[in-house]
């Protein structure tokens, strides 16, 4: 079991889609990594046992930060702010990731990464919300 996100179809997933998966282990250590570039301690901020409103942040990977692993939705306004931000995160990311563990795009959430990226990129050009679940 684990958290796919999927474009919010009228008539429900088109099988074009790219469909982004994650394990929940998986999900969270890309939340933390993403956390981590942008300077934040996701131990500090709420939802996480914090007590740091995500109001205080600024950067886009916010919507992706802040958002529950196991339901919701990213609007497509959030899909357009999130896009770049995240592919720039993951370009980053895979840079910094010597040995290719975590961040190639052979490994799973480096494929899982680029996944969400075409995702939200697709959501944002047909103005359609991203579904977690």
């Amino acid at each position: 079991m684990g958290l796919s996100m999927r474009a919010g179809r009228p008539a429900g997933p088109h099988p074009e889609d790219p469909n982004p998966q994650w394990s929940y282990s998986g999900f969270g250590i890309f939340r933390r990594a993403l956390a981590e570039h942008i300077g934040i301690d996701l131990t500090q901020m709420q939802n996480f046992g914090g007590t740091t409103n995500w109001g205080t942040v600024t950067s886009p990977l916010r919507h992706l930060l802040e958002q529950a692993d196991d339901s919701g939705e990213l609007t497509a306004r959030q899909a357009r702010e999130l896009a770049p931000a995240l592919r720039e995160a993951v370009t980053a990311l895979a840079e910094l990731d010597t040995d290719g563990f975590l961040w190639s795009d052979t490994s799973s959430n480096g494929r899982a990464s680029e996944a969400l990226v075409a995702l939200l990129d697709r959501c944002a050009a047909e103005d359609l919300p991203v579904y977690f679940r």
